[in-house]
């Protein structure tokens, strides 16, 4: 019975293989399976920093750079904003944000604005991150 027991457990188990598709993205190129990647990471308020939008007034951006993923194409891209860990006060809520992706020649950048209306001095106090995911191809 143990050597049963022992043999079993030589056998060779089934390991789960995950998957990314990429139906579409913001410029329609495409590439092979082989080539999706996805790269995420996190806009901190005290690095990267919010700055007042001129393009949508009373609106605030935060402007990521995402070249280090090394996409050779527009991602898509989804964000979210929330308060920083070292914030004291509770019951912040940062407001949520719209996020646009622009590729050029030499860097990718994510461009996250505020959907509500806010400052830039609003978001930097309450140490609003932007947690982003990006999947697009590498080669």
């Amino acid at each position: 019975m143990i050597f049963l027991l022992f043999s079993l457990g030589l056998l060779p188990t089934p390991t789960l293989q995950s998957t990314v598709k990429v139906l579409d993205t913001p410029d329609g190129s495409s590439g092979p399976d082989e080539c999706v990647l996805t790269c995420t990471g996190v806009g901190r308020w005290d690095q990267h920093g919010w700055t007042d939008a001129v393009t949508y007034p009373g609106k605030t951006l935060m402007k990521i750079d995402i070249e280090g993923c090394g996409f050779t194409s527009t991602p898509v891209v989804t964000a979210t904003t929330a308060a920083g860990e070292d914030l004291k006060i509770t019951g912040v809520i940062c407001p949520s944000i719209f996020v646009g992706a622009m590729k050029t020649s030499s860097k990718s950048v994510i461009w996250g604005y505020s959907v509500e209306d806010a400052t830039a001095s609003w978001m930097n106090y309450n140490q609003c991150n932007v947690y982003w995911t990006a999947i697009g191809y590498n080669c």
